[in-house]
Formats: structure tokens, C-alpha cells, sequence
């Protein structure tokens, strides 16, 4: 049976809790939400989180000193209430606990203790770099690698050889499997 809207929400609110997310809301004006809304047109990204939270990681991993140097270009515009309150806009980031922590650290390098300001900082200075760079900005982090061991690589090398003597019909060294696509049940 389906679950209710109720149910779906419940259970979402508790895998929020569980995994320490914080909706954070980052106070922008239309310029910074277009500069983000360009910096995703570059990277192919649909969700605004996807972006903002590719951002954080790869500007903390500049490190303290590499990031203030990063940062120091950086010209935010003043809010006050000269602007229109058509003209602010409000971000939302669905963050778990690493990536709060990483945006109060970057926060603390350079004694800002607001994270919108930290946010709108990393989205003006990925724009400001360029549709090239900001691309390094915007690059899933490194995944695993899996190293097969000599004895693994040289069981499956002798697996395919006995499946080719067994294939009466496929001659040795044009295994159709070779493809990256192993049958396995026929043998």
C-alpha cells in the first residue's frame, strides 16, 4: 500500500534529523540568484543545491590561506534599504552537518560570522572567474577507486579463458563479454 502525503513527510522529516540537515536560507539579491543561475547554466546543473554545495566543498578545500586570497577580490554590494524588496530573493540549501561546518570555517577565515554572506561571496567569485574556471568549482569531488588484486584479475582471466574453450563457437580472443558486459548463469 502507498503511503500518505503525511507518512512521505514524516519520513522525511526523520532522515533530515537523522542525517543533521539544516535548511539554510541565504539572504540574496537578484544579481547574485542570476550570477548562481549562470554558474549552474555552466555546469549542466539543475538544482541550485547540486551547485552551492560543489561550491563550499572545492572553496574549503583551498585551505585558510589559499581561501582568503580566493575571497579578497571579492566586491559585494552593501545591502541596505535602498534596494527594493523585489530585487532580494531568498536561496535555500538543504545542508547536512559537514557542509554548515565547512561554510562556518570559511566564515571564520575571514571573520564573517554570516553565512549568507559566505554563500554570496563563493557565488560572486565563481562567476567572476570565468565560464573555464568556474567549471573546477563545479566538479564532482573524486570518487573511490577499486584496485582489483593480481589474484582476482588472474581468477576472472582464467574464467573467461575456460568459458572460450567451453564456447565451441567463439574463437579464442573474440569473447562477446569483452565489452564490459559479463553473462553469467550461461556456462
Amino acid at each position: 500500500m502507498a503511503m500518505t502525503p503525511k507518512e512521505r513527510d514524516l519520513r522525511r522529516r526523520e532522515k533530515q534529523e537523522r542525517l543533521g540537515e539544516q535548511d539554510l536560507r541565504i539572504k540574496a539579491t537578484a544579481a547574485h540568484a542570476a550570477q548562481l543561475a549562470d554558474l549552474m547554466l555552466r555546469g549542466e546543473m539543475v538544482e541550485s543545491s547540486e551547485a552551492l554545495t560543489l561550491l563550499i566543498y572545492h572553496a574549503h578545500k583551498l585551505g585558510r590561506e589559499k581561501f582568503t586570497f580566493f575571497a579578497a577580490g571579492a566586491q559585494l554590494e552593501i545591502e541596505s534599504d535602498q534596494h527594493i524588496k523585489a530585487e532580494r530573493t531568498e536561496i535555500r540549501l538543504m545542508a547536512r552537518r559537514g557542509t554548515v561546518h565547512q561554510v562556518d570555517e570559511m566564515g571564520g577565515w575571514i571573520n564573517a560570522t554570516d553565512r549568507s554572506f559566505v554563500v554570496r561571496l563563493l557565488i560572486e567569485r565563481a562567476h567572476a572567474l570565468g565560464p573555464i574556471q568556474a567549471l573546477t568549482l563545479l566538479s564532482l569531488p573524486p570518487r573511490h577507486d577499486f584496485v582489483i588484486s593480481n589474484s582476482v584479475a588472474r581468477t576472472l582471466y582464467e574464467w573467461r579463458v575456460q568459458r572460450e574453450l567451453r564456447a565451441s563457437d567463439i574463437r579464442l580472443g573474440d569473447d562477446p563479454d569483452d565489452t564490459g558486459l559479463l553473462l553469467l548463469g550461461n556456462g
